[in-house]
């Protein structure tokens, strides 16, 4: 496995700091803001106040663009990672390999995750945008995984992996029992290795090279 740095730089959390500053502090304020104007703005159209010149529209517009034009590349973003985790789960799945059930898959794009389970081979695929450039992509057997927990919307499988040893998601909290239990009666049956040249795990650590290669990342996994 590829020694990467994992923990956030003083960039990243400087970062983090301010989009917490932005959407708790000051969205709330620029909605009320611009709440207010337009109000004001209504009120002197239909000539009920009187005062608003070209100087408050240009601030009106202003505080419209801070609230909405964030908001939008966040949207942006989410759509952006659903599509790159479909695109990559679909590169690494085959019919005789990895080709699970809708319901046992869970694309969280908010947080970048993907966990799908294929019940009748018994693989498992999750992939994690970690961060810009860095994503995690771990394909595993029923002998891959220890234990599993679930929390409210949190399903947890900790693996035997020193460097990723646990895998989370977060779903509906229905979704997230279902594959919970779901797991849990897969851990009570035999599955055979149907390539035992290349068993599933370095299956998807050879594919993530065309990970790799299609979005221009590093994927730690990679054999």
């Amino acid at each position: 496995m590829k020694a990467v740095q994992r923990t956030d730089s003083r960039l990243d959390k400087l970062w983090l700091l301010v989009r917490f500053a932005y959407y708790f502090l000051a969205l709330p304020y620029l909605v009320f803001m611009g709440i207010s104007m337009a109000f004001v703005s209504y009120g002197t159209a239909v000539g009920k106040t009187t005062g608003a010149d070209s100087q408050f529209y240009s601030v009106a517009i202003v505080v419209w663009l801070l609230a909405i034009v964030p908001l939008a590349i966040r949207r942006y973003g989410k759509v952006s990672r659903r599509r790159q985790l479909k695109k990559m789960a679909a590169m690494l799945s085959s019919p005789e390999r990895f080709s699970p059930q809708k319901q046992h898959q869970v694309l969280d794009a908010g947080r970048g995750k993907y966990l799908g389970v294929d019940t009748e081979r018994g693989t498992i695929l999750y992939i994690h945008i970690v961060k810009k450039g860095l994503i995690d992509v771990v394909g595993l057997t029923m002998q891959g995984w220890t234990n599993r927990e679930l929390e409210g919307t949190a399903l947890r499988l900790y693996t035997r992996m020193p460097d990723v040893p646990v895998l989370s998601v977060y779903a509906h909290q229905t979704v997230a029992r279902e594959l919970f239990n779901t797991l849990g009666a897969m851990s009570h049956n035999s599955y055979s290795e149907p390539f035992p040249k290349e068993p599933w795990p370095e299956y998807v650590g050879r594919q993530s090279r065309f990970v790799e290669f299609e979005h221009n990342v590093v994927v730690p996994q990679v054999v």
